[in-house]
């Protein structure tokens, strides 16, 4: 896409405040290793709008692959049409913790049996976790963890990665993850401390890494991903959320994901090819891309 001069001098800024060195360094024009989004509701607005553009727009950027969880039955024919429309998306079919309305009483049933009869390109059950934000009653918690359950035994089950969900529920999360051992997946948009960090890592998981870590005052997530191991970090936006630094009030979109690859090389201290390449084979070991 076109960007005028002051956009431009906004994203140097942005750069500036990330890792100073980049300026001169993230935009030569050179061939880098492809990218993968490995956490973007592409289902969601405004890709439904225009997904033909961002997904063009995401692979002018340098992204190839995109998984693309979903949130509740109600869009697990949408997620699985997209990855018949576009070559580089997969899927995740799950029961997001934050849409408890849409999940009735069958719901793991129904999951079950779209998995069963899952085309080649469902990579994951997902998005499952826990909120315990969005649930603040008991109730609503106890059913939380039901699903979670009932979706980390179904991601053993049939040996796929489950993609995680966590807020405020940190250490729930991990006793439940802990009592399904052999399961593997991925915390995702991981804003902790690098012992938590390391605490999931132990268990089994990679950590999805997005848009917290671009803002300066992210200081105990920025510290923790200088520091956790690049063999279990993959790169994501979670858009059209989570915004970067200086993007505020604007739809997040996959093509964010170099800016999120440029923010963690900087902080890691390493070249920022060979961390793309690094983190994209985590997640084409964690997904087993076909």
């Amino acid at each position: 896409m076109m960007r005028g001069a002051s956009e431009w001098g906004l994203l140097q800024t942005i750069a500036a405040v990330v890792c100073p060195s980049s300026v001169q360094k993230k935009h030569k024009q050179h061939q880098r290793p492809s990218m993968i989004d490995t956490h973007c509701h592409f289902d969601f607005s405004p890709f439904r709008e225009a997904p033909d553009q961002y997904w063009q727009d995401a692979r002018e950027s340098g992204v190839t692959r995109m998984v693309v969880p979903s949130v509740s039955s109600l869009n697990w024919d949408t997620v699985i049409h997209l990855t018949t429309q576009f070559a580089g998306l997969y899927a995740g079919l799950g029961l997001h913790p934050c849409f408890l309305e849409q999940h009735p009483d069958n719901s793991l049933d129904a999951l079950t049996r779209r998995l069963d009869k899952r085309p080649r390109t469902c990579v994951a059950v997902g998005e499952a976790g826990l909120d315990f934000v969005a649930a603040d009653t008991a109730p609503q918690q106890a059913r939380q963890q039901a699903l979670l359950e009932g979706q980390l035994w179904l991601a053993r089950h049939y040996g796929l990665p489950i993609i995680l969900h966590s807020r405020k529920a940190h250490n729930q999360l991990l006793q439940m993850v802990k009592a399904f051992p052999g399961v593997r997946g991925v915390l995702h948009a991981f804003s902790g401390s690098e012992q938590q960090g390391k605490q999931f890592i132990d268990v089994g998981l990679m950590l999805g890494v997005g848009g917290t870590v671009t803002y300066p005052r992210a200081n105990k997530t920025r510290r923790a991903i200088a520091q956790l191991p690049l063999e279990h970090l993959v790169l994501e936006t979670d858009a059209p959320d989570m915004p970067l630094a200086g993007f505020q009030g604007k739809p997040n979109t996959p093509a964010q994901v170099s800016r999120v690859a440029d923010a963690v090389s900087c902080l890691k201290s390493c070249d920022r090819d060979h961390l793309v390449f690094e983190t994209s084979g985590n997640a084409e070991r964690m997904f087993g891309f076909n």
